[in-house]
């Protein structure tokens, strides 16, 4: 097997892979023997025709065509074996000369990953100011009030709605179709506007908003309890609201701490980055927007509730336009993903076998009533420890 790379651009690669005369015969061959398992004619049954009845059969061009597919599956497999070309896209195949009694060629375009030219990673992470995370008086107090909202009651109300109502209501929209909602009057509605229209209004009363016909069909007043001790009890096992308090606040500020480790983590690698040759296969980019988007359309459906087409409508954007906003974060995410990978390469960071192992079991004792692949497990977890050594490394 002779094979010739061929430059399209620095990430995408032609390989010309020629297959000797000897062998296509081998493979038509084979070809034959595997068409004749399909093959049905009168006074046989399928799979029975002797090759001497199912040569007169079975046209030649059918025979090359299918043997041209074998010795393609084979020989790519074989050459992803021994290349030490890091291919990311399927290959196209092209077919460049096949006739019986010849040397059989075929290209296959692939995009590939490169070596990233960094710049001096460690000294630009020197340059990231560092900051302490800080909890507010506020941040304690917002807590407590989605706790105490949490706890709330609701008891069936008379009279009209009014901003902090619990309404159960019917939507109907322009095809006439039903769907069941509800929400806190003043929080806010997928439908614009509709918090506004439905204060003052009553048990039984449509409005109609935009293209949705609504009607209320309960009303509920949420009574909260108080912010004190036996509030705090009733939460947890805390003896007072000040240890409910203090728990609240080292929540808050472990979450602070991550967003912060995040926040300094992304401003380093966008540092790196803009002074980094890069150059990024473009199905990488493809691959992280689709997988965007089958996310954004399963959320809508599940959550929503609604078409993905009424979800445009209503943010008021087309699917291109939202394609594009994911190619962006797509090409961002593949940026980041090459700098972290050559990094990992030019420090040889490894992932320790008893590190990656005790994830592992943490990961099973977590899920204990699931079946976990645990080969693709294992490469997950190795790629996530190499990723967070790069980070230590850059001190985040």
């Amino acid at each position: 097997m002779k094979t010739e790379i061929k430059d399209i651009s620095p990430t995408k690669k032609k390989i010309e892979i020629e297959i000797k005369a000897e062998d296509l015969d081998l493979f038509c061959s084979k070809a034959f023997k595997e068409l004749i398992k399909d093959l049905e004619l009168p006074g046989f049954r399928k799979g029975m025709v002797p090759e001497s009845v199912a040569k007169d059969k079975i046209s030649e061009n059918s025979i090359l065509g299918y043997a041209a597919e074998l010795a393609v599956n084979q020989k790519w497999g074989e050459y992803l074996k021994q290349t030490d070309l890091e291919i990311v896209s399927q290959p196209i195949i092209e077919v460049i000369k096949l006739a019986k009694g010849n040397p059989f060629v075929f290209s296959a375009e692939v995009e590939i990953l490169i070596e990233t030219k960094l710049p001096d990673y460690k000294a630009i992470a020197k340059t990231i100011k560092k900051e302490e995370a800080v909890v507010e008086e506020k941040d304690i107090n917002d807590a407590l009030l989605w706790l105490q909202q949490s706890r709330a009651t609701a008891k069936d109300k008379e009279g009209n709605v009014e901003k902090g109502d619990f309404v159960e209501i019917t939507i109907t929209d322009k095809e006439n179709k039903e769907q069941k909602d509800a929400f806190v009057i003043g929080k806010g509605h997928f439908i614009k506007g509709l918090d506004e229209a439905l204060e003052g209004a009553s048990i039984g009363e449509e409005k109609q908003i935009e293209d949705y016909r609504v009607r209320i069909d309960s009303v509920k007043k949420i009574e909260l309890p108080e912010i004190n001790d036996d509030l705090a009890k009733v939460l947890g096992k805390f003896d007072n609201l000040e240890a409910l308090k203090k728990n609240i606040e080292e929540g808050i500020k472990q979450e602070k701490e991550m967003a912060l480790k995040q926040k300094q983590r992304a401003e380093v690698l966008e540092k790196i980055a803009a002074k980094a040759k890069i150059e990024i296969p473009s199905c990488l980019i493809q691959r992280e927007a689709k997988g965007l988007l089958d996310n954004l359309q399963n959320r809508v459906k599940n959550e929503l509730n609604i078409s993905f087409e009424e979800y445009l409508a209503q943010t008021k954007k087309t699917l291109e336009q939202v394609t594009k906003e994911f190619e962006k974060i797509g090409e961002d995410r593949v940026r980041n993903f090459l700098i972290i990978r050559q990094i990992i390469k030019n420090e040889d960071i490894k992932a320790p076998e008893e590190e990656v192992n005790t994830r592992m079991q943490e990961i099973i004792a977590n899920y204990p009533n699931q079946e976990i692949d645990s080969e693709r497990a294992k490469l997950y977890i190795e790629d996530e420890v190499r990723t967070e050594k790069v980070f230590e490394l850059l001190g985040f």
